[in-house]
């Protein structure tokens, strides 16, 4: 048996202006961006996960995040653009803004796990469990046995196989063989909603994986 890795693919979003109208919906209290409310913990984030993972090789693993809607509280604030926390795991410290990528590590276990510190030290904890897509290529000789998850696709390429969709699959096994000539690359993308601590987030991942 032998473990697959990932590798990044680029994901294009459209910014969020900065002079919308609260989430109360009343347009009567726009204003510019303060920069203290984007310090405090929004009310949800997109959170987007790549991973550059040679063949057999460790893998690098950046992420990413925008505001996708402030607390109920802050009223007559703007969306987005210029939220700023500190971010801790087992083996950095950073401060972190929306819309710029960062490298982060991966613990033993393949986990992401990290935590979220706003102005007011008030902490958010994230444990991302990526197990099932670091080690869901099995080879079996001429046989590739992938595990597609849930909200999860898969994408060959160079080879007759369209885009397998995790949800479409009975069991989440999908198989091809290495005489179709696939290239070694795939590309396994996945979007979980409903994530973070406060159930609020969407997960994006998009990832490149090679399997030989």
């Amino acid at each position: 048996m032998r473990r697959i890795w990932l590798l990044p693919l680029s994901i294009v979003v459209g910014m969020i202006a900065c002079d919308m109208p609260s989430i109360n919906g009343d347009t009567s209290e726009r204003g510019p961006c303060n920069q203290k409310v984007l310090k405090s913990h929004a009310g949800s984030l997109a959170l987007f996960v790549t991973a550059n993972c040679p063949y057999e090789k460790e893998c690098n693993v950046k992420f990413y995040y925008y505001v996708t809607g402030l607390l109920d509280s802050l009223k007559g604030m703007c969306f987005g653009g210029g939220a700023q926390w500190r971010l801790e795991s087992f083996d950095t410290s950073m401060v972190v803004e929306d819309w710029k990528s960062y490298p982060i590590s991966l613990t033993h276990d393949d986990h992401l796990r990290f935590s979220l510190f706003d102005i007011n030290n008030v902490e958010k904890k994230y444990d991302i469990d990526l197990s099932g897509i670091i080690r869901s290529f099995t080879v079996r000789g001429d046989s590739v046995d992938v595990n597609v998850m849930k909200d999860c696709s898969l994408s060959l390429y160079k080879c007759d196989r369209e885009t397998v969709y995790g949800n479409r699959l009975s069991d989440g096994k999908y198989t091809f063989f290495t005489t179709e000539g696939c290239d070694k690359e795939s590309s396994y993308r996945c979007l979980w909603r409903n994530q973070g601590p406060l159930k609020q987030d969407d997960l994006n991942i998009d990832a490149t994986i090679y399997w030989k």
